[in-house]
């Protein structure tokens, strides 16, 4: 209740502790209704995988604190914070280390990486995503066609 206090202080709102779980309650009531509606067919797909993610950004705002068991979570949507996080030079973030599965999942790249080495991997990305990638790119799916159009099917 003290870190609620103490946060909600600070302008940070969020889904109330609940004692002993938390909000996991919520979390898989939001999953539930989600799922029961039919998808449209888009590819805004936020709203499906993330129910509770979505709707706390919209109740609370792109920084809000959620809770699993008694452990506080503070999650932050707001992609120039996100960028300073992870960016973390003096240290200042520290980086919730993942299970074992999120680490597979997720390996080492742009999302779990911290420091200099995010920076890397974020000005890598970055070209990926050039207009001029983009040109060759296509230029390499316009001829992967043209020459599977020869090949026998």
């Amino acid at each position: 209740m003290r870190i609620q206090h103490s946060v909600n202080s600070q302008g940070i709102k969020g889904p109330s502790y609940r004692f002993m779980y938390g909000n996991p309650k919520e979390i898989m009531k939001l999953r539930k209704e989600a799922s029961a509606k039919p998808m449209t067919l888009s590819h805004n797909i936020f709203s499906k995988v993330q129910p509770h993610v979505y709707s706390w950004i919209n109740i609370y705002g792109k920084i809000y604190l959620n809770w699993y068991g008694p452990q506080p979570h503070l999650v932050v949507a707001e992609p120039e914070l996100i960028k300073e996080i992870q960016n973390n030079k003096d240290g200042a973030y520290i980086n919730a280390e993942g299970t074992a599965y999120v680490k597979k999942l997720l390996g080492n790249g742009l999302v779990t990486a911290e420091g200099e080495k995010w920076a890397k991997q974020r000005k890598l990305a970055n070209y990926a995503f050039h207009g001029e990638s983009l040109k060759v790119s296509s230029t390499f799916v316009t001829i992967y066609l043209h020459c599977s159009s020869f090949l026998p099917q």
